[in-house]
């Protein structure tokens, strides 16, 4: 019953949405569209080396893992960016913050109501990947509003045309 509740919780993170201007959501859709990837990308691989265990059959699996990608860590995406995007170290501080929420006391309650359990993951793994997925998705929202010659002089390749 409580996972139940939990993926409801986590999916309905879209209805904050509606406080976001749709040029914001046009605007940071690429990036979330990322950040989903690769998280999905490090579902696969921590799936397959075993570095977490999530309780029930595939069906079960596919739902907790499903309302986590596609419910708040898409929409966290989104809302981070609108807030800090221009602003690299204040973007860095609340990624900091926020997934040492996520790495401790929410991943804590997850595995005590059986909704997922790091095995050969830590947490100190899971903010060490984070914030690497984040630096990432900084720079590739940056390329994306840069125009192509400009991010060119930024790692000085000019030089190689």
């Amino acid at each position: 019953m409580f996972v139940v509740l939990i993926r409801i919780l986590l999916l309905s993170t879209w209805a904050t949405l509606f406080f976001v201007p749709k040029k914001s959501i046009k605007r940071f859709l690429p990036v979330t569209t990322m950040s989903a990837f690769l998280t999905m990308t490090t579902v696969f691989i921590g799936s397959y080396f075993n570095f977490w265990e999530i309780k029930g059959g595939n069906k079960a699996r596919i739902y907790n893992l499903l309302s986590l990608l596609v419910g708040a860590f898409s929409v966290g995406t989104l809302w981070i960016f609108k807030w800090t995007y221009g602003k690299f170290w204040l973007y860095l501080l609340i990624n900091v913050a926020q997934n040492i929420l996520y790495a401790f006391p929410i991943i804590s309650f997850f595995e005590k109501m059986n909704f997922i359990k790091y095995v050969k993951f830590t947490r100190i793994h899971h903010l060490i990947v984070s914030l690497s997925y984040s630096l990432i998705l900084y720079v590739y929202q940056w390329f994306l509003e840069k125009p192509y010659t400009k991010g060119l002089k930024f790692l000085n390749l000019q030089a190689l045309r």
